[in-house]
């Protein structure tokens, strides 16, 4: 009897140490959120980067003192044509670090670093940045709050303060 008992607690065990931990699939907002680094990184089509956005999407851009309440404001303000833009070293537009998805609130927090760039042959970056995306029903952003580290100072200098409300 102790010998069955032995044999079963030892087959357990074994049993135990051969199970293979499943992951769970990613969330369809990891997905989306995936998607959209990769267009944004890419910045190379700009159609698409806007169909991840509502229409009534409100930005807050908190050092630069921007704040958009529709996607034609932010389209205007993100506008890729404009300027002479481009990634230094062949690199992509930034990289992120930490993604930080709230699944239940549709939220998803960013941290990374715009790669240096140039602009209108101005060298600039590379910025530190958390950007909160807050995702609608729909699996559109509804809501972005930037914060990027913008150097030098000189380029946000006339920057209205977004912590005083109207």
């Amino acid at each position: 009897m102790l010998k069955n008992i032995y044999l079963c607690l030892l087959a357990i065990l074994f049993s135990g140490c051969n199970s293979v931990s499943q992951k769970e699939p990613p969330s369809e907002l990891s997905v989306l959120v995936e998607q959209y680094i990769k267009t944004y990184q890419a910045r190379d089509n700009f159609k698409q980067f806007l169909t991840y956005y509502d229409d009534h999407v409100v930005l807050e851009d908190m050092l630069y003192g921007v704040k958009v309440t529709n996607k034609k404001a932010f389209s205007e303000f993100f506008d890729w044509g404009a300027g002479s833009f481009k990634v230094l070293d062949g690199k992509r537009t930034f990289d992120v670090s930490q993604i930080i998805v709230d699944q239940k609130q549709r939220t998803v927090v960013l941290s990374g670093e715009f790669n240096p760039f140039s602009y209108n042959e101005q060298k600039l970056g590379p910025w530190r940045f958390t950007t909160i995306l807050q995702f609608n029903q729909a699996g559109l952003i509804s809501y972005q709050q930037d914060w990027i580290n913008y150097f030098p100072r000189s380029f946000i200098g006339e920057a209205k303060n977004l912590n005083v409300v109207p």
